[in-house]
């Protein structure tokens, strides 16, 4: 390809660019994970919700029943259709970022517990979500990796439609 055409200018500067960057990611101190890293899973929720440091762990179906029993908000990150066929009973639903951040905070402050949570184990929307909660200054999330699926599956509370 000659580099003198347009479309060999870009390719050029495609490729530079990609240089510079895995270049200067590779001599940082604090370097950017190629691969994220895994969520960790809480052992013990106790210590964790009462403490004044931030927390984003992965909890069990156990503990998430504990901390619904406890009254502590969940969200569901599902989309709307999914949670008006069933979602764990007083839930609130996902929308955008900044209206699910509002409503939120109508509720409970950024220091109160939350726990979000996805259809079952393989979907990552949970986490995603969570991570985008964090960012906005969130700092007691809880992602219940077992979803819907396994909630329902227990038999716990649930409801339907909006």
């Amino acid at each position: 390809m000659n580099i003198r055409t347009p479309l060999g200018q870009v390719a050029f500067l495609l490729l530079f660019s990609c240089i510079v960057g895995f270049g200067s990611n590779l001599v940082r101190s604090d370097k950017i994970p190629w691969i994220a890293a895994a969520l960790s899973t809480a052992d013990s929720i106790d210590t964790a919700v009462e403490s004044n440091s931030p927390v984003l762990v992965a909890i069990s179906i156990e503990q998430a029943k504990k901390l619904f029993d406890d009254d502590v908000l969940f969200i569901d990150a599902r989309d709307e259709g999914y949670y008006t066929l069933g979602h764990i009973d007083g839930a609130m639903k996902n929308a955008f970022l900044m209206e699910l951040i509002f409503s939120i905070e109508e509720r409970q402050n950024k220091a109160m517990p939350l726990v979000v949570y996805c259809g079952d184990p393989g979907c990552g929307d949970s986490e995603d979500l969570a991570y985008n909660l964090q960012d906005s200054g969130f700092t007691k999330l809880y992602v219940f990796k077992g979803g819907w699926v396994e909630w329902s599956a227990a038999g716990y509370p649930s409801g339907t439609g909006e």
